[in-house]
């Protein structure tokens, strides 16, 4: 992948140890690297919360052809682009990380908790969640 050809194009984003950091444009950044530099794979989308930072989000895209993987971070705090109409395999990670860190997909259509039950309140993966004693009464 051509750095400089990249950042000329995309001027807000850095390249901080093996991983692009943007700051917006997600949905034209993914698909840009899809097309342009052939990762036509995404492996996963990760999410670490950096408190009063919000939520980085990092994609795991892989080349099948040239048998490499670039990392795509962004930093949100409610909401983040969908990219599943980028990759249909991001609609299980987005539904995923809506359910234990709260972020809101927009553009995804199948958005909802994937394992906490529905009345569930709260994000247990969230550094300020507090636990409430259920006891898993809501299993019952």
């Amino acid at each position: 992948m051509n750095w400089l050809e990249f950042k000329n194009i995309f001027g807000d984003s850095e390249l901080v140890g093996d991983k692009i950091v943007i700051k917006s444009n997600l949905n034209r950044t993914i698909e840009f690297i899809k097309k342009n530099y052939h990762f036509d794979f995404l492996k996963e989308i990760l999410a670490v919360d950096k408190m009063d930072e919000g939520i980085e989000l990092i994609y795991r895209l892989y080349s099948i052809d040239n048998e490499e993987e670039v990392l795509v971070s962004i930093t949100v705090i409610d909401d983040a682009e969908s990219v599943s109409n980028i990759f249909d395999s991001a609609v299980a990670d987005e539904k995923e990380i809506y359910d234990l860190f709260g972020i809101n997909f927009v553009g995804n259509k199948e958005l909802k908790r994937l394992y906490m039950p529905e009345s569930w309140e709260g994000h247990p993966l969230k550094k300020n969640y507090v636990e409430k004693d259920e006891r898993l009464s809501w299993n019952e």
